[in-house]
């Protein structure tokens, strides 16, 4: 696993176009279409989510979090955070010169430790191709397995 130190000053961007993504109230939710494996994120793990994804590195994105008003602690945890990003494959370096784009994210307040639930109970569903997998039965239908 690469080092906080090694992580916090990189751009990443999302990894594959197969990751999607959508805001609601309270959290977020991240999907991979290529593995079918979804993700849920807590408010802090949504703007971390946020910032990393417009490119803002971890190491400003822990800045924006502490002149917020964030206790000490958050700088590991939002480190921890796009650590696991990393590791989930959510996220990858970005192409050398990319530059970010414009984070509108606010911290939510009072700060509360970024979280992320992983579920792999949907893969099947995810990963049918519905434009390419539909036949007279309709969608969603898994085509006949040849041997």
């Amino acid at each position: 696993m690469p080092s906080s130190k090694l992580i916090a000053t990189a751009r990443f961007s999302v990894a594959s176009p197969d990751i999607v993504w959508q805001a609601f109230d309270d959290e977020s939710v991240v999907i991979n279409l290529g593995s079918g494996t979804y993700y849920s994120f807590n408010l802090a793990g949504a703007l971390i989510w946020r910032l990393v994804e417009a490119g803002t590195t971890p190491a400003e994105a822990v800045e924006r979090v502490l002149q917020s008003g964030a206790p000490p602690e958050a700088r590991d945890q939002v480190l921890e955070f796009c650590e696991r990003l990393l590791q989930e494959a959510l996220i990858a370096p970005a192409p050398d010169g990319a530059q970010p784009t414009a984070a509108r994210a606010e911290t939510p307040l009072p700060w509360a430790q970024p979280s992320m639930s992983v579920y792999t109970d949907m893969e099947d569903l995810f990963l049918l191709d519905p434009i390419h997998e539909v036949d007279e039965a309709g969608w969603p239908s898994r085509p006949a397995e040849t041997p």
